[in-house]
């Protein structure tokens, strides 16, 4: 990859040319989960190509940041990630230490990012906006399982362009699409009319 808007992919890694063949898997969020995937992607020797609708990795978490996790540094480490930050000189935390989001990000997310194998591979302020099959309309369905992916973007300055894929990874959690009140996954009748009376995450902010 030579830099962040002009990727270069990999050599095919199928046994038989496809249309996918040589395309990047797009990885949607650069959080633990996205960034974790990245990686493991690497180790595969597929291409992977992360696009954070965020500021900056873990964006989620950063409005968190404050808050301690239940659970240790050694649950929330991805083995492959933490191979690559070893080779790396990266000194880890307290494997039974509680971190904060303030430390995932700091202790981990931020170095891992940073490092060359992924940094050229992650692209800031791109909102996925739609996911469909190159050339396949809604009602075409013989040879869907052949064909590449088309990932729709919207960039910081709202322009859109359109990417493709040999797969695509949603690791955009649920942060900002918490669940609906309603038991049935509706929004509980009155829900919307009371919005602005509630507390979700997608709405709150920390104050300091």
């Amino acid at each position: 990859m030579t830099s962040n808007d002009q990727p270069v992919w990999a050599d095919n890694p199928d046994a038989a040319p496809t249309p996918r063949a040589g395309l990047p898997v797009v990885v949607i969020g650069a959080g633990p989960v996205g960034l974790a995937a990245a990686a493991h992607l690497l180790d595969r020797g597929l291409e992977p190509l992360v696009l954070e609708a965020g500021p900056r990795v873990g964006a989620n978490i950063a409005q968190w940041r404050h808050v301690r996790l239940f659970s240790p540094w050694c649950l929330a480490l991805d083995p492959v990630s933490t191979r690559l930050l070893d080779r790396a000189g990266w000194s880890g935390p307290d494997p039974d230490a509680l971190p904060t989001g303030a430390d995932l990000l700091e202790h981990y997310l931020e170095p891992l990012a940073a490092l060359p194998a992924l940094a050229g591979r992650i692209r800031l302020h791109t909102t996925v906006a739609a996911v469909a099959r190159h050339q396949l309309d809604k009602v075409r369905g013989p040879g869907r399982d052949r064909l590449p992916f088309l990932v729709r973007i919207r960039d910081r300055h709202g322009h859109l362009r359109d990417l493709q894929a040999r797969a695509v990874i949603d690791a955009c959690g649920t942060w900002t699409q918490p669940n609906p009140l309603g038991a049935a996954g509706l929004p509980a009748l009155g829900e919307a009319t009371a919005a602005s009376q509630t507390l979700s995450s997608s709405r709150w902010r920390p104050t300091g």
